[in-house]
């Protein structure tokens, strides 16, 4: 058995946000997200402090006690909130612009003020991460890495991409990618190859019922920990296994679930 992990928790199915502790069950907080609607990004932005994205914005928490500390609450279609190291704020999302078929990219600066905003036509997109002096797009079947002004530089796909959900620049220069639907992990060497899939059916046991894989983490010692969604609703929790981590090779290392608390886990962020 692996160490325990604490981490902020979304949980889609009952729309429900979490402190964690896979360790002790009665550790932590929870709280609803009905004024938050699909929360879907995490960020920890500070000691105390993480960065929710939600449908309309993004909220700052204080990760002690789930209070929310500032409110940006100004679209709609919003799928991904990331802030940068120099206090200014990536806002993605669908038609923020008013505009329709669009995805969207809005810079703030630290007093939330629009500076910058560019888009490119496209129907879906979920999270964003920033890769060089552009952008990694979520794009349902493929990833789109783009240039500052969203113009295409390169696609990386892999077979199975379904609602692919969030893809990573890695130190090495790869690019580690959620496959959604799929329901595995992808990763791409520098040169956009893809090197290996894991996590998928046939690849963990069959009680971890693999999904929809949705946000990951890599940890600072090269594990992977990696959110397996099991669907809307409020009845999910006895489905699989929630919250997997691999090795750095992709050998599935552990996995857990507290179905008393959480439906389908979705967004995380081990802090």
């Amino acid at each position: 058995m692996m160490p325990a992990l604490t981490l902020l928790a979304i949980d889609e199915g009952r729309q429900r946000l979490h402190l964690v502790d896979t360790g002790d069950a009665a550790a932590g907080w929870q709280r609803d997200l009905a004024d938050f609607p699909l929360a879907r990004d995490l960020q920890r932005i500070g000691r105390d402090r993480a960065l929710i994205g939600f449908e309309r914005g993004f909220i700052e928490i204080d990760i002690g006690s789930g209070a929310v500390l500032r409110t940006c609450d100004r679209w709609r279609g919003v799928t991904a909130a990331h802030r940068l190291p120099d206090g200014r704020t990536l806002v993605t999302g669908m038609n923020l612009d008013g505009s329709t078929n669009g995805i969207n990219v809005v810079t703030l600066d630290a007093d939330l003020r629009e500076t910058a905003s560019v888009r490119r036509e496209g129907d879906y997109v979920r999270l964003m991460r920033p890769a060089g002096d552009g952008y990694l797009l979520c794009t349902n079947d493929h990833i789109l890495e783009t240039d500052a002004a969203l113009r295409p530089l390169r696609k990386l796909a892999a077979p199975g991409f379904e609602h692919a959900w969030k893809a990573e620049r890695l130190a090495d220069g790869g690019t580690l990618v959620s496959a959604g639907y799929g329901a595995f992990m992808a990763c791409f060497d520098a040169g956009g190859a893809l090197v290996r899939t894991f996590g998928a059916a046939g690849q963990v046991p069959e009680e971890v019922a693999p999904f929809f894989y949705a946000t990951f983490q890599v940890l600072g010692d090269g594990r992977i920990v990696v959110a397996n969604w099991q669907d809307h609703g409020p009845e999910n929790g006895h489905k699989g296994r929630q919250l997997l981590t691999f090795d750095a090779e992709g050998r599935l290392l552990d996995a857990w679930s507290d179905p008393q608390r959480i439906s389908s886990l979705q967004g995380i962020l081990v802090l």
